[in-house]
């Protein structure tokens, strides 16, 4: 895999997976049901326990609850929303319960979905692409072993311009078996560069 870094890709990478592969928090907080959400009413949850991230909660919840959460933790079934840990107000110590003030939050708040980013089946990368650092580490983070990929080739076109000259890089493609040899070297007057 590491040996494709700066080639081009000759195929396109399709997802195996989709990324995320749950629905998750997008923060630190408490997960609840989005569907108790008054706009003018604070709303009271009882604290029912605690998703972490690689650890998913299995309890039961009904209405009126919630589950502290961490980022990235898996979305207890039935929550649909996350709140902030800063903006809710624990009522007590010894109680389990938590104030969310009204008006700031709304149904699907600060959750992903999963999929979001990308849908198993569906390219995550795409032919022609150059293989960057992070196109590398997407394609590792997707457990990819390999990666179809050629070398980069190209040619220069010469630019006159007031009193200097310039070359630039164009045509950047993948390099196959059967490709013709590389054109030469052309000013922007169509006649062959020296």
């Amino acid at each position: 895999l590491f040996k494709s870094l700066d080639k081009v890709l000759s195929a396109d990478v399709i997802s195996p997976m989709d990324v995320p592969p749950h629905d998750n928090s997008a923060m630190d907080g408490y997960a609840f049901d989005g569907s108790q959400l008054q706009a003018d009413v604070p709303l009271k949850l009882k604290v029912v326990g605690t998703a972490l991230a690689g650890k998913a909660w299995v309890g039961t919840s009904g209405i009126g609850d919630c589950v502290k959460i961490m980022t990235g933790a898996i979305m207890p079934a039935g929550f649909n929303t996350v709140v902030p840990q800063e903006i809710v107000t624990q009522l007590s110590e010894e109680t389990a319960f938590v104030l969310i003030p009204p008006g700031l939050l709304k149904p699907g708040d600060n959750r992903r979905l999963r999929g979001e980013d990308l849908a198993q089946g569906h390219p995550a990368l795409l032919k022609g692409q150059v293989i960057t650092p992070a196109r590398l580490g997407l394609a590792a983070s997707l457990g990819l072993p390999s990666l179809r990929a050629g070398d980069r080739c190209g040619w220069l076109i010469f630019r006159p311009a007031t009193r200097f000259c310039r070359w630039e890089r164009r045509h950047v493609k993948a390099r196959s078996t059967t490709a013709t040899a590389t054109p030469p070297l052309a000013c922007s007057n169509g006649s062959a560069a020296r």
